[in-house]
């Protein structure tokens, strides 16, 4: 019978387990460094390139003004402006030059609810109605059940962009919100499918003031910018950064809180402090495609009616730094930003957007396969492939409203971030922020080559059409309108209140009350306005305004196309 060596049995099991072990570590402390496939060198060598696409490409698109930011590990490769502040060229781009980021700003205030969650004053999943107890969308059922995570993962069940135009129109923030109890959700995309939001974003800026007592910009310094040594940015309205006088009224503006929060004498010595300590910030000036050039968007504070939606900017320097700490998983040099498992929370898919159409330019489908597609918490997740081969993951997320674009995308898997601002658009003038990452992406992944420039180009070269009921705009044959005194009146909404049609030297003139326009008559019953006349957020478009006449031929219903809150009608008040 075969003896059993009990001593030979122990020995082999210890080498074994110290065999194991001893790889267990060589994998813990080199793993990461393997895991890379691209060197540091073939990123350098991209970078190369991809500065020399820009620096045409933003030329031939006309943008006044960009930067370039790259990160590796945890150093910044690059960050590199091109062009001037204005078409006048007269004042250079530089590395501390201030853009709006516009919804890039949704990803830091996803970071900074995240931060106050890790600091004990709220948790995501608490109510919205715990800190607003007349907050009302939709419905008393849904009201109560909506959670602040809710807000920030666009998937509330409304469709994409609900009361963006009421936002857009210079309507009150009351009258925004008010439209919610008429605004309804698609049945079954509650927490599942993804619907972009401006105004709910909003709402999360509100719910953190109401949670803190402290405003959005005050947190977002105390809990975000300080503790990253970010100096160069600003979380409120540009006109307040740029120019001594327009501090002053910022100030002014918010005397009455901080005199609630430090004291009459002590809020009085800080407003002083802040005249004379003041140093103004370089911004870029804001244009949009026009008539086939530029033109320069005026300072409204557009920005900031929601600043947690819209109202961050940074330098290239700043921009950097917050890629940088993306790509560090929530850490910044030897601070903590957000805990690990507040990351992995902003970071992890939350609501599936399958409902992306396949040719949706914004989310290239040959780069973006939709069943890898998804949204975190103030954060875009997906998978970015070479038409379904070789697939990184990757974490995004773009801005582009009034004047200025922002995009950035991290690959965690690489350890690369690349980000792009420039100050020219909106989404629908120019995705030349997202396309220059796209660029630098492929050629660090090696994947086929594409023109992203001349996409870009396609993106302008597309326009929107609107139809309008018994197609009158599109007859071949011209009708002849009514008299004028016809179409006047007040005529009103639930959503939007009234706005008045009024003659005035033989011409008609639309109101809302905040904004104005006249009217030019196009076909029948139908006339048109320019759409940058109603909307802060610019398009060189027309917009219509069509009248319908009831069974005795007069005009009691209109509809307005820059007004998209379902088939909204007004309907004659007078």
């Amino acid at each position: 019978m075969l003896k059993v060596n009990k001593y030979l049995i122990y020995t082999n099991m210890r080498i074994v387990f110290r065999t194991f072990v001893v790889m267990s570590i060589t994998v813990a402390t080199f793993g990461s460094l393997a895991f890379c496939s691209i060197s540091d060198e073939k990123v350098d060598e991209c970078a190369k390139k991809i500065v020399s696409i820009m620096d045409n490409g933003h030329k031939e698109r006309k943008i006044p003004g960009c930067v370039l930011v790259i990160v590796r590990h945890d150093k910044i490769v690059l960050v590199k402006p091109f062009g001037h502040t204005s078409i006048e060229k007269t004042t250079p781009i530089t590395t501390d030059t201030l853009f709006p980021i516009s919804s890039v700003s949704k990803n830091i205030t996803a970071f900074l609810a995240s931060a106050l969650e890790d600091a004990g004053k709220l948790k995501l999943n608490d109510k919205v109605r715990k800190y607003d107890k007349d907050f009302f969308v939709h419905s008393e059922e849904y009201s109560k059940e909506l959670e602040i995570k809710d807000l920030i993962c666009h998937g509330s069940g409304f469709p994409h962009f609900a009361a963006n135009s009421l936002w857009e129109g210079n309507f009150s923030k009351e009258q925004t919100r008010d439209a919610f109890k008429y605004i309804k959700q698609i049945p079954g995309n509650f927490r599942k499918y993804y619907g972009y939001q401006n105004v709910f974003f909003g709402f999360v800026g509100d719910v953190l003031e109401k949670a803190t007592g402290k405003k959005y910009e005050d947190l977002v310094e105390e809990y975000l910018f300080n503790k990253m040594n970010i100096k160069n940015a600003s979380a409120i309205r540009i006109g307040y950064e740029n120019s001594r006088w327009g501090h002053i009224k910022y100030m002014a503006s918010r005397f009455k809180y901080d005199s609630n929060r430090l004291g009459f004498f002590t809020a009085v010595g800080n407003f002083i402090k802040e005249i004379f300590t003041f140093k103004p910030m370089q911004f870029v000036n804001n244009y949009s495609y026009y008539k086939n050039g530029l033109i320069e968007m005026p300072d409204i504070g557009f920005f900031h009616v929601y600043p947690a939606t819209s109202g961050i900017s940074f330098s290239g320097n700043e921009f950097a730094k917050w890629i940088q700490m993306i790509l560090l998983k929530g850490k910044y040099s030897d601070k903590t930003i957000v805990s690990t498992n507040a990351f992995k929370n902003i970071t992890s898919p939350v609501v599936d957007m399958k409902n992306i159409k396949a040719t949706d330019e914004f989310f290239p489908l040959d780069r973006l396969p939709r069943e890898e597609l998804h949204y975190g918490l103030g954060t875009f997740v997906a998978k970015y492939a070479d038409n379904g081969k070789n697939a990184h993951n990757i974490l995004f997320h773009m801005g582009g409203v009034y004047g200025a674009t922002a995009f950035f995308a991290v690959c965690p898997d690489e350890d690369i971030g690349v980000g792009v601002i420039n100050n020219l658009g909106g989404t629908d003038n120019t995705f030349f922020a997202e396309y220059m990452c796209n660029n630098f992406l492929d050629l660090c992944f090696d994947f086929s080559k594409k023109d992203w420039v001349l996409a870009d180009t396609n993106i302008q070269q597309k326009t929107r059409k609107h139809k309008l009921k018994n197609d009158e705009l599109f007859s071949e044959q011209l009708i002849p309108k009514a008299n004028l005194s016809e179409y006047e009146g007040t005529f009103t909404s639930d959503i939007y209140g009234d706005i008045k049609i009024v003659q005035k030297d033989n011409e008609l003139i639309l109101s809302t009350g905040k904004m104005s326009t006249k009217l030019a008559h196009v076909n029948g019953n139908v006339f048109s306005f320019p759409q940058r006349d109603m909307q802060l957020s610019f398009l060189d478009i027309d917009e219509y305004i069509a009248f319908y006449p009831d069974n005795n031929k007069k005009f009691n219903t209109c509809l307005i196309t820059c007004f998209m809150e379902g088939d909204t009608h007004f309907t004659r008040k007078d």
